[in-house]
């Protein structure tokens, strides 16, 4: 799994080159992600964890750095905040899951923490 892991690392960081992972790829941070319009801030420390049983489990949920809000002040929908992550700090976290995952044995042909971002994305674009 290592092999795959280090493979679609690589691929999250042509997108997001800042990325950070944990030591034995359990994690992964993006500290400078781009929110869309809505928030009431720009870009926010994004991280989300990575199953032992992935890829035939997808990552589930993800963590922001605390604070964030929607444009007109309040917290977004299934939004918690003060979570414990591995990397410690002030989290929130977004209670929110993929409907589908797909895993595969090639990660071209199914799910990967590519598509796990693209969905955290369209999460985010509902700012609601």
């Amino acid at each position: 799994m290592r092999e795959r892991l280090e493979q679609e690392i690589a691929l999250l960081k042509e997108r997001y080159p800042s990325l950070m992972h944990g030591q034995d790829y359990d994690w992964v941070m993006i500290p400078d992600f781009p929110l869309p319009e809505g928030y009431n801030r720009q870009s926010a420390k994004l991280m989300f964890l990575i199953p032992n049983t992935y890829p035939h489990t997808g990552p589930d949920c993800f963590y922001v750095d605390v604070g964030l809000r929607l444009g007109n002040g309040e917290m977004p929908s299934n939004y918690n905040e003060h979570m414990s992550v591995p990397v410690g700090g002030a989290w929130g976290y977004f209670s929110w899951h993929p409907e589908i995952w797909q895993s595969a044995d090639d990660i071209n042909s199914g799910d990967n923490l590519l598509t796990f971002m693209r969905a955290v994305n369209l999460r985010l674009r509902e700012a609601n």
